[in-house]
């Protein structure tokens, strides 16, 4: 399997995760301020229980072409009333996240095999 190919499965080349939100970022701000970018598929913000939003964000775009143009103008950049830069880089694909919870899980089990 080449390095490329391992790195597509790794990531999703047209989902952007956004982190450092400022409270005030919704969907609706979050596609604008990504629409210049390009055509936005979708956003989402993660919020906790009472609605409250976690300050991260995902945003998908139609290629990974807008995503690298987004990365490359936004990443790093202060919004009005955030105390900390936007960290946006391409979102981990499901594929990665069952892989590491499989790593997990075996390491679990080869743990509790050295202790038991």
């Amino acid at each position: 399997m080449s390095a490329a190919h391992i790195f597509q499965n790794e990531q999703d080349p047209t989902n952007l995760y956004i982190a450092n939100l400022p409270d005030y970022v919704d969907e609706t701000y979050l596609e604008n301020m990504t629409r210049p970018f390009g055509t936005v598929v979708s956003t989402r913000i993660l919020r906790d229980n009472s609605g409250q939003s976690r300050r991260v964000g995902f945003c998908r775009m139609e290629t990974r072409e807008m995503c690298e143009k987004i990365i490359h103008s936004l990443n790093k950049k202060m919004l009005p009333a955030s105390s900390e830069p936007l960290l946006i880089k391409f979102a981990d694909s499901g594929n990665k996240k069952k892989k590491d919870f499989r790593n997990q899980q075996m390491m679990g089990y080869d743990n509790s095999m050295q202790h038991g």
